[in-house]
């Protein structure tokens, strides 16, 4: 996590040292439901996966293999997450 990261939820009074071991995470936001129970927890950061949809359209969704399809997009998923003071990490898998 870097400098910049704890600086920002320090200066926002979400964490109260500058500590990474302070930050709480949502891990595996890959669904409408995962993505809206992450939102409205107290975690500072959201965890999610990338993969190109393996039908049509192909597109970018969020999902981790397995899984091959999502009922959430990569662009639906960041418009969610945009509107909230969270931060994200993203990981693209294949």
């Amino acid at each position: 996590m870097t400098d910049q990261t704890l600086e920002y939820f320090l200066s926002q009074g979400k964490i109260q040292v500058k500590d990474a071991a302070d930050i709480e995470w949502a891990h595996a936001a890959n669904s409408k439901n995962k993505i809206t129970e992450a939102l409205q927890s107290s975690a500072h950061m959201i965890e999610a996966d990338i993969l190109l949809r393996s039908n049509d359209p192909k597109e970018p969704i969020m999902a981790h293999p397995p899984e091959t399809d999502s009922d959430v997009t990569l662009r639906d998923w960041l418009k969610e997450v945009k509107a909230s003071d969270k931060g994200v990490k993203l990981d693209f898998k294949r």
